[in-house]
């Protein structure tokens, strides 16, 4: 078998506790990674071998900025930048599967889920608000949230079983992720992941699709946009090189969070009915915004970094040292947490308006800035007394009759 060595890219590196020593690396084009010799020595991370329900987050915070720093710094294109590049295509053309089946497949599913919601929309959705007399508002935003509840309870629901009930223990096991990948020759994915996956494309493939030619505009509409291509990205990378179990896992932390933010809006849009407020779907109404709260807490700004980017920036780096795509893939999960951590933001800020200004809770993404996060009754006051103030066509009437 051909091989040939590659420069070195680190003789000694240390950072407290972890130290690699590596004489040097040879490069196999089989597995197309960076095989080890003889005096390469690297003790464990924490929860190399088990991750446990509530990992320590500043150990696990201590480690990322270790292996990623040194892996950060051996891997810049220190011999020029087409070397570089060169050694990152002949890594590609070695990883990558390509087939017919992951362009055709999310494309039909993406028409199915356009032509099913068309429908259901058009026989059922939108006589719901209809049934239960629910305002003008909450009635046009519907049955874009109940549309989106119900697919991502699916995609949720199937992901959580492959996670607890498939093949490898992906939630307790991070070694899981990696342990059967060699490049070049990594196992396809179990038919229940594939399936998933064309799935999830399509589904992701309407999201953007969506956002542009059937939903109403929101604030945060272009960087949903942004939010939707990069998980696309990251699902069509890491299908076609094979990172399905990481992929799976990461679709299991994030589907949750949009079941329940769907649920919140939906029920918030039954406040009023006929009119008349309600108050008994208030309560519902705090409840589901709670779930939501705690879950983007513990899937999103915990378990993600601590299990997900930890699995990919260490786990994976001690048992594939210089594997490929590390750069591009953890850049690409960094990004989808920083996302998550800016829309916290506005989470903090509709929990002091309800907690701290008694306020009630609408809709966390409308257009309008007042409306976006409360209902603020000295607005509502004010336009009662003041008409000119209301956009209300009642009220605009009301005033060219005086």
């Amino acid at each position: 078998m051909h091989k040939y060595t590659v420069a070195l890219f680190f003789n000694v590196i240390t950072f407290n506790h972890v130290q690699i020593q590596v004489k040097r690396l040879v490069f196999s084009e089989r597995t197309a990674c960076y095989l080890p010799y003889e005096g390469f020595v690297m003790s464990l991370p924490p929860y190399y071998n088990h991750s446990p329900v509530f990992p320590n987050p500043l150990l696990c915070l201590k480690e990322l900025i270790a292996y990623g720093a040194s892996e950060l710094h051996a891997r810049l294109p220190w011999n020029g930048l087409g070397v570089w590049l060169e050694e990152t295509w002949h890594s590609m053309s070695i990883c990558v599967h390509m087939d017919w089946h992951i362009v055709l497949f999310p494309l039909l599913f993406f028409a199915g889920i356009t032509g099913a919601r068309v429908i259901l929309n058009k026989i059922l959705i939108r006589k719901i608000p209809i049934w239960c007399k629910l305002d003008k508002e909450g009635a046009a935003k519907f049955p874009d949230s109940v549309w989106k509840m119900l697919l991502y309870t699916l995609t949720f629901v199937w992901a959580t079983y492959l996670v607890f009930f498939g093949e490898d223990q992906l939630f307790f096991d991070l070694r899981s992720h990696f342990n059967k990948w060699y490049p070049g020759d990594a196992p396809v994915a179990p038919a229940g992941v594939y399936w998933l996956y064309m799935f999830e494309l399509g589904w992701y493939y309407h999201q953007a699709y969506a956002a542009i030619c059937m939903d109403a505009f929101r604030k945060d509409t272009v960087l949903i946009m942004v939010h939707h291509f990069i998980t696309i990205a990251l699902l069509f990378f890491s299908f076609i090189i094979r990172f399905h179990n990481i992929g799976l896992f990461i679709l299991f932390l994030q589907d949750f969070g949009d079941v329940t933010i769907e649920l919140s809006k939906t029920v918030v849009y039954f406040k009023k009915r006929g009119g008349v407020h309600c108050r008994k779907t208030e309560i519902v109404a705090n409840i589901c915004f709670a779930v939501f709260t705690l879950q983007h807490i513990v899937f999103r700004l915990y378990w993600f970094p601590i299990k997900a980017i930890y699995s990919t920036m260490v786990v994976g780096l001690v048992d594939h040292p210089g594997g490929p795509f590390y750069i591009p893939f953890n850049i690409g999960l960094c990004v989808l947490y920083g996302m998550q951590v800016y829309w916290f933001k506005f989470i903090l800020r509709l929990l002091f308006k309800l907690l701290v200004l008694g306020q009630e809770i609408q809709d966390a993404r409308q257009l309008d800035e007042d409306e976006e996060f409360g209902c603020d009754e000295s607005k509502e006051k004010d336009v009662a007394t003041h008409p000119a103030k209301s956009k209300d066509p009642s009220n605009l009437r009301l005033r060219k009759i005086k």
